[in-house]
């Protein structure tokens, strides 16, 4: 099965239609992870298909109340409890989940692949897992998956225009924290912030410059510094004062303002040529930095 498609898979087996996913690049052309919004908003009474089954685990968030759960592991009726808006759990796919649609629901779906996993593992030098602790007939509260998913959901609205740097964080971030929180080992690295050596910092400004399109993921900017991946991305904020994704975004508006001053080049073409989206894209972005149109800038930027 495409690793890319698994979203689409997971909304027809539940009923629910197409679903919104977002897929980030290959985590140092290993693999592939895939975030998909999944929302049924009115009861069915009939069974779903079975979840398809891969060498991967889902990660879910509810949106909200899930009120009544009917669930079938491999071929066995298990109590499943009620879930509260803001709950997750964890699915193991090699196993086969049916469940019966008797409640509406919403969630986003992480599918992590082993592959994504043992790669983190070797990156954060600790031990790759092949089960997590956790038993999926009952959520989990875990403020951290919580807060990177609900970070993530604007990005399900303007999916044309999300930062893809960003999004590779979140993914990357609930990935790395899922393999260090509910490993069954006792190996997980310090979560104290470090700050960016000056080469180390120099080194991954240059790498997202030479990338204003978002071409680029956290894994590699780790990497171009020689650190542990769960550990870069809180090092880059406390030395930049924001995260990567943000710094991009910045650079790409310094980019476009100097093209707009120099150059007599469409707003729209600057706009591509900057890594945005197109020239809506770019124009709401700029009017919510700058307080105005990039039009209207230009203008007084050239009188």
């Amino acid at each position: 099965m495409e690793k890319v498609a698994y979203g689409q898979h997971l909304a027809k087996a539940l009923h629910v239609g197409e679903a919104q996913t977002l897929v980030t690049r290959p985590l140092l052309q290993r693999s592939e992870i895939a975030v998909t919004e999944v929302r049924r908003d009115v009861p069915e009474n009939d069974y779903t298909s079975a979840v398809p089954q891969e060498n991967a685990f889902l990660v879910t968030l509810n949106m909200r109340d899930w009120p009544k759960r009917v669930l079938w592991i491999d071929g066995k009726p298990v109590e499943a409890v009620p879930l509260q808006a803001g709950s997750s759990n964890i699915f193991d796919l090699r196993r086969r989940y049916i469940g019966y649609g008797v409640s509406s629901f919403h969630m986003m779906s992480f599918y992590l692949p082993r592959g994504v996993l043992r790669t983190i593992a070797e990156l954060d030098e600790v031990h790759d897992i092949d089960e997590f602790a956790h038993d999926p007939r009952g959520g989990i509260d875990d403020p951290v998956i919580r807060d990177l998913g609900g970070a993530l959901y604007p990005a399900f609205r303007r999916p044309d225009e999300a930062n893809m740097l960003f999004v590779d964080h979140i993914t990357t971030a609930v990935a790395a924290h899922v393999l260090h929180a509910y490993s069954s080992r006792a190996d997980r690295p310090s979560a104290t912030a470090v700050e960016l050596a000056s080469w180390q910092e120099a080194r991954v400004k240059d790498v997202i410059s030479a990338h204003l399109d978002g071409n680029v993921t956290v894994a590699r900017l780790a990497q171009e510094c020689g650190m542990r991946l769960s550990a870069f991305a809180g090092a880059f904020t406390k030395s930049v004062g924001m995260p990567p994704h943000k710094w991009l975004l910045e650079r790409r508006l310094e980019q476009a303002m100097a093209m707009m001053r120099q150059t007599k080049m469409p707003i729209g073409q600057i706009a591509t040529q900057c890594g945005f989206a197109g020239e809506r894209h770019l124009v709401r972005v700029f009017s919510r930095a700058v307080g105005d149109s990039p039009q209207a800038w230009r203008r007084v930027q050239l009188s």
